[in-house]
């Protein structure tokens, strides 16, 4: 009787190890599966580099807003302030500064880059890459009332001297986050 349980246990835990085995193995490759757009989630290795690249530009965008004044982003990342087309969504920081601070004083300002799902990264070459940036954005002002919320945008990242420096945002307009969402739904 002993021994029967013995092996009933052993093949339990056998079997156990070929289920975990097997999940990280899927999941390991799920990571790497493109988007309809051609964005993937990056490697860990990579995905540190852009992280670290992505909070300092939601940092400067957020300290813009709190000082009212654009200067604060486009002094860090002057390509920002070239090209913006607000139909589309293309580099709309002013925008933000601007209809956020009609009247407003904020204190306070929390975003988190993978607040709906993990970035995701476009490598165009080797010197350019998009990240899609699926998150969120919320501002406290001095009352304690709130501001912001979700975020998606493509953050174009070129490298300049030898430094990754963002060269253009593009937010997803109403009608480009409605036709995604429909496609992330298929």
């Amino acid at each position: 009787m002993k021994s029967y349980l013995s092996g009933i246990i052993l093949i339990m835990m056998i079997c156990s190890l070929f289920g975990c085995q097997q999940y990280t193995e899927d999941t390991a490759g799920q990571n790497r599966e493109e988007t309809d757009k051609g964005f993937a989630e990056p490697e860990p290795s990579d995905w540190v580099k852009y992280n670290k690249l992505i909070l300092q530009y939601m940092y400067y965008r957020t300290q813009a807003v709190q000082q009212n004044d654009i200067t604060v982003l486009w002094n860090k990342y002057p390509d920002l302030k070239v090209n913006d087309d607000p139909q589309k969504g293309i580099n709309v920081e002013k925008e933000e500064v601007e209809s956020l601070n009609n009247g407003r004083k904020w204190i306070d300002a929390n975003y988190s880059i993978e607040s709906h799902e993990r970035m995701k990264v476009k490598t165009v070459n080797e010197e350019e890459a998009i990240v899609l940036v699926h998150g969120g954005i919320n501002y406290i002002s001095n009352d304690f009332d709130e501001a912001g919320g979700e975020v998606l945008i493509e953050i174009s990242l070129k490298l300049k001297n030898n430094h990754w420096t963002v060269v253009q945002t593009d937010e997803y307009t109403e009608f480009e986050y409605k036709e995604w969402m429909q496609k992330q739904a298929k």
